[in-house]
Parts: C-alpha cells; structure tokens; sequence
C-alpha cells in the first residue's frame, strides 16, 4: 500500500502517504493500518520516526491509536473540532482582526437567512426560536451566555445543508466568540443583539428572505462596529498603562516620592 521514503522529512512523507490514502478511498474509517512491521518495511524507517509520523495523524484526526490487545491505528473521520482548531493554528500567524472575521458573515449570512425563509420548516424554526430564546434568558439573568448568542448564526449554517458553509461559519462564529469572551461587550450590545435576531427570525416566520437578509446584514454591521470599538478601546487601555505617562507610572512616581524624606 505503501512505498519507501527517501530520508529527507520521513516523518512528513509518511503523513503525506497516508492522508492521500485515507482521502483517495483507499482507506477508510474504521479500517485498521498495517501493523507495524509491516509499515516499517513498507515505508523503510526506524520506529520512532513511524511513530512520530503516527502521533502526528493521530493529533490531525486522521487517525484513533487505540490501547490493548487487537489495538493500533484505525482510520477516523476527521470532525469538525479537530479541522475547526487546525485552521484556527494556521490563522493564528495570519493575525485575523474582527473586521476579516465580520466580511466573512456579511458576504454568507443573509444568504443563510434568505434561504432560511423560502425552505424553514415549523420544525427549523422551532428549533431556530428555541436558540433565540435561551439567550434572552440569559440576560434576564444577567449572565449572557455568548455560547447561546453564536448557536442562532450556527444553526443557520447547519441548515444550510451545505459541509464548506458550516465549516467557514462554525470556524469564524468560534473565533467571535473567544473576541467577545475577551472583549465582554455590555448589556446594551447584548440587548442590540436580541432585538436583530428576533428581526430575522421574524422575517424567516413570514418567509420574507428578502427582509431576513437585510436584518442579517445589518446585524453582522452592528456587531462589527460594536466589537471594533470595544477592541479600540481595549487597545487604548492597554497602551495607557504600559506608557511612560500612563497612570501605572505615575503612581510608582507618587510613591517613590512619598518615601523620600
């Protein structure tokens, strides 16, 4: 199945082979690797370099290493959580701002709601409404659950239907939500962000795509102008109390003359 690597970057080439593998049909989930010693004359390496290339599959979600006897590498169906955080490490160098993360839901989201009200079953909104309605108890509460807040964007890319759509959107309202965990946005956000979905879920109940998408644009607008100025003032805050000037400063400069004679 397999054929022998050349010494430069055994361990990637060996990954290579059998993600090509796995993604050509050759291998599928819940089918077992060959053993190990069949792999190590296959591909011609010592063990720890297969058993590095393996470890490193096994993190990629390729592959499950299970313990015990009768146990090994089995072919796995790499999930979402696992594809979601391999995107999330390869953007996290690309320094993705609010402002990239928002021109992504403003070019897909009022599609979704669009779509959502020409084919939303009772049961579709049912399940859409019950979403809207944990998060307005969340801030009845006092405790917005930010969680609750992105499921209602997340379960209108579900229903889409379409894997590269749920995919993008889970990716880009995961990243929003560790911004808003950081940044706490108040209630009046928060109350800003009830009203819009109840917009759209309204024009989704009367199946008027053409409103639900306006509602949906112009609620991705006001998050981002809401998130960019909350992550100014954040920036701003930081950059005053590590200045010189700032009023960290000030107060080591108080102090110090307070304990001079």
């Amino acid at each position: 199945m397999f054929r022998s690597t050349s010494q430069n970057k055994l361990t990637t080439q060996i990954v290579s082979q059998v993600r090509s593998a796995i993604l050509n049909g050759r291998l599928k989930p819940g089918h077992r690797l060959p053993s190990e010693k069949e792999m190590l004359l296959q591909f011609g390496v010592s063990k720890h370099t297969l058993r590095e290339a393996l470890r490193a599959l096994e993190s990629m979600g390729f592959v499950e290493i299970r313990q015990g006897a009768g146990g090994g590498p089995v072919v796995s169906e790499v999930d979402m959580d696992n594809t979601r955080d391999m995107i999330a490490s390869f953007l996290y160098f690309k320094k993705v701002s609010v402002r990239d993360l928002c021109e992504v839901r403003k070019l897909f989201e009022p599609y979704l709601a669009r779509s959502a009200a020409k084919r939303f079953t009772p049961e579709d909104v049912a399940v859409l409404k019950a979403s809207h309605e944990a998060y307005a108890r969340s801030l009845d509460r006092k405790k917005p659950d930010i969680r609750e807040e992105v499921d209602f964007h997340v379960r209108l890319a579900r229903a889409s239907g379409n894997p590269v759509m749920v995919l993008i959107l889970d990716f880009v309202n995961s990243l929003l939500t560790d911004i808003k965990g950081h940044l706490k946005p108040g209630p009046e956000f928060s109350d800003q962000v009830v009203a819009a979905h109840q917009k759209v879920l309204d024009a989704i109940v009367a199946g008027d795509g053409q409103a639900a998408a306006e509602a949906m644009y112009l609620h991705a607008c006001e998050v981002e102008k809401g998130l960019m100025e909350l992550k100014d003032q954040y920036d701003e805050n930081r950059k005053t109390a590590t200045s010189p000037t700032g009023n960290g400063d000030s107060t080591m400069k108080q102090r110090k003359r307070s304990r001079q004679p």
